[in-house]
């Protein structure tokens, strides 16, 4: 496979919308048993499902002329969307007694919409390198050393992004940092 196209694929597999169908079934299942699994499916629910429908608005209504590539002048308003609808659905799960982990991630997810929304005005920050350090971080506070791993896709999404000189450096690690961090604060508090 030529770099380029492996590059995009890449960066296919690993937007956040994504990552978040196996990271929450995984973090449910492991958390509460097959149970954990319907708590799994209602975060992928409040968390892609709704940002994806939101994105399809944005695209239809002509407020974001490329879903899959939205210029950083675009993004601060949909990101603060975006924040808004993790923070209610943290507060949705939490409220009906969901998993620990499965909080936390939400509040990780929150937490690091948030500050998407605060950096972006100044830095294209990563959102790829933010999502996979993030479910990297999720999985390792669940699974332990299992999690090993998922920390390998963040070399590939580093590359991949400098590939399609979507990042820079510090863009991609700036991400990392917000992503990851943002989760080890949010397990730290809650699970």
């Amino acid at each position: 496979m030529r770099p380029d196209r492996l590059a995009h694929l890449v960066s296919a597999v690993t937007r956040l919308p994504l990552l978040a169908v196996p990271l929450f079934l995984a973090v449910g299942a492991e958390a509460a048993g097959a149970g954990g699994l319907l708590w799994g499916l209602l975060c992928v629910s409040l968390t892609s499902g709704l940002s994806l429908l939101y994105l399809f608005y944005l695209a239809r209504s002509g407020k974001v002329r490329d879903p899959r590539s939205i210029p950083r002048a675009e993004r601060v308003g949909p990101l603060r969307v975006v924040a808004a609808m993790h923070a209610g659905a943290f507060l949705i799960v939490a409220s009906l007694g969901g998993p620990a982990p499965l909080t936390a991630a939400l509040l990780s997810y929150t937490i690091a919409t948030a500050l998407f929304a605060l950096l972006t005005p100044f830095i294209n920050i990563s959102l790829h390198a933010a999502g996979v350090a993030g479910a990297a971080v999720c999985l390792a506070f669940v699974f332990g050393a299992l999690s090993l791993p998922a920390f390998v896709l963040l070399p590939a999404v580093f590359w991949a992004r400098l590939r399609l000189r979507r990042h820079t450096v510090p863009e991609l690690a700036l991400g990392a940092l917000v992503g990851g961090g943002g989760t080890g604060v949010a397990f730290g508090l809650l699970a």
